[in-house]
């Protein structure tokens, strides 16, 4: 399946992608959408706590920071709030002017999900409306990477958290003692799961171990990421510390590879709290906290 390329160019349009492309309805948020030169498609989106007054350009200088360079051409700003919050965009733009980068659009609005208020801020723009459904080709994107748009990025996390202590002290004990028959390939136990959709004792075991072939999993990653993350998200709440910490740090590579920042930091910092000491899982961290776009990650499996 190819999916459409994402062009936006009106104000509530912009403003209805935002949830989409961060996988979750921010809320006090400031959101930076770049883009490269010469081009209308979306590059990387950074969203950030919406500053208090007096400090939203550190705070644009930090998020500029995770943008690579080839989207530095120009940028829209996105600030979602209750209240009124021009000085945000005002000040994140004079930031972004200052490095070069031009402000094409600047919009405040209440939420991001249909029917919220939106507010053009740019100079001598008077437009407002109501926040519409997001276009059909993100839509055709989410359905192609199965994804679903979360209520908050709380909602994310919680989805990463552990299933019950009992299942996981069971797990851990089999796991120890290195209870898996043999060790089946990752295409092989990735084909496996989403044939069936359960995630017994054997599920689990079959597929931690073939996620030690890191070769094996790099080349999932590359041809067919969407299958592995869904496995991945899985597998990780599933599967007790310290062992889970390589699926996590493989589903945030996983979940970069679709430009998906707000997951990948989420499976990042459960790889790190599974298993503190992985070198993987410390790897992965300082990779998500860059974010990189898809591209770059492709660049990266070449070299695992």
């Amino acid at each position: 399946m190819t999916v459409p390329a994402i062009r936006l160019t009106a104000h509530g349009d912009l403003v209805s992608a935002v949830g989409a492309l961060l996988g979750y309805h921010p809320t006090e948020s400031l959101v930076l959408i770049a883009f490269g030169a010469g081009s209308s498609r979306i590059g990387p989106v950074i969203r950030a706590d919406l500053p208090p007054v007096g400090e939203v350009e550190v705070h644009t200088s930090r998020m500029l920071a995770m943008v690579p360079p080839e989207y530095h051409d120009h940028a829209v700003l996105v600030t979602v709030s209750a209240r009124p919050r021009e000085d945000a965009a005002r000040d994140a733009a004079l930031v972004l002017t200052a490095a070069g980068v031009r402000v094409t659009a600047s919009v405040h609005t209440s939420g991001t999900r249909p029917g919220h208020r939106w507010v053009c801020l740019d100079p001598g723009c008077a437009e407002s409306g109501t926040v519409p459904a997001p276009p059909a080709e993100l839509a055709a994107r989410a359905a192609f990477n199965g994804r679903a748009t979360l209520d908050s990025r709380e909602a994310i996390e919680q989805a990463l958290a552990p299933v019950d202590p009992e299942t996981l002290a069971r797990r851990a004990q089999l796991l120890a003692a290195d209870a898996c028959a043999g060790v089946p390939g990752v295409g092989q136990v990735v084909d496996d799961y989403l044939a069936h959709r359960v995630l017994d004792d054997d599920r689990v075991l079959a597929l931690v171990a073939a996620l030690a072939d890191q070769r094996g999993v790099v080349e999932q990653l590359r041809e067919r990421s969407s299958d592995l993350r869904a496995v991945l998200e899985a597998l990780v709440p599933a599967t007790p510390a310290p062992w889970s910490a390589r699926p996590a740090a493989y589903l945030a590579l996983a979940a970069l590879l679709h430009g998906d920042g707000a997951h990948a930091g989420a499976a990042a910092a459960a790889a790190t709290r599974a298993d503190p000491t992985s070198l993987l899982a410390q790897l992965v961290g300082a990779v998500a906290r860059r974010y990189p776009s898809p591209d770059t990650v492709r660049r990266l499996l070449t070299r695992f």
